[in-house]
């Protein structure tokens, strides 16, 4: 790659391949959620690296926040767009700029959580077994109810790793997956309750 040519674009879509070729798929998805919001940012124009200044990065953050991104995921895409500079930095693709992200946010906040309380949960589980005790086949809005009760239930388990199980992955009550994002096999022991739902 010629120094003076290399795109933001393209040195985050090398890194990315990397972090695939590693197995590091999490990491790699949220670079390439970085890459596209820059992109989208850019209105899909190829950035050259060696134009990448204060100011174009602090246009960036305005973006995301006017996109209603929170002050974490701004940290995020800023703290991935810094890391892929300084690989092109160490591969001599660019010169190095001092203080370049120093006027862009990176830390992290404690924003304050979206979880239910523990009562909301437990009065949740309780009458979604009574359900199942009363015999009937339960409709769409309690079937929902069930399977969130049982992702609860089965650690937290995602959506998309409930959708994916097969009956040979449960033995006795021992449940055992792969993780769809990771690929990280997972062994879970059921509850009655969890084993009834």
């Amino acid at each position: 790659m010629n120094r003076n040519e290399i795109t933001l674009q393209e040195m985050f879509s090398s890194v990315i391949g990397e972090l695939r070729e590693s197995g590091r798929w999490g990491t790699a998805h949220i670079y390439q959620s970085a890459v596209n919001a820059f992109s989208a940012f850019t209105k899909w124009q190829p950035m050259p690296m060696r134009k990448l200044s204060p100011t174009v990065l602090k246009r960036f953050e305005n973006f995301l926040r006017q996109r209603n991104c929170s002050w974490n995921t701004v940290s995020t895409y800023i703290k991935t767009v810094r890391s892929v500079y300084h690989r092109a930095v160490d591969r001599k693709y660019i010169r190095y700029v001092p203080r370049l992200f120093e006027h862009v946010y990176t830390g992290t906040r404690a924003d304050k959580k979206k979880a239910l309380k523990a009562s909301d949960i437990s009065s949740l589980v309780r009458e979604t077994e009574r359900s199942l005790q009363g015999g009937t086949l339960p409709n769409a809005q309690q079937k929902t109810r069930i399977f969130f009760v049982l992702m609860f239930m089965l650690r937290g388990i995602p959506f998309v790793d409930l959708a994916y199980l097969h009956k040979r992955d449960l033995q006795g009550n021992i449940l055992s997956y792969r993780r769809r994002k990771t690929g990280r096999a997972l062994t879970v022991s059921l509850t009655p309750e969890a084993m009834q739902m």
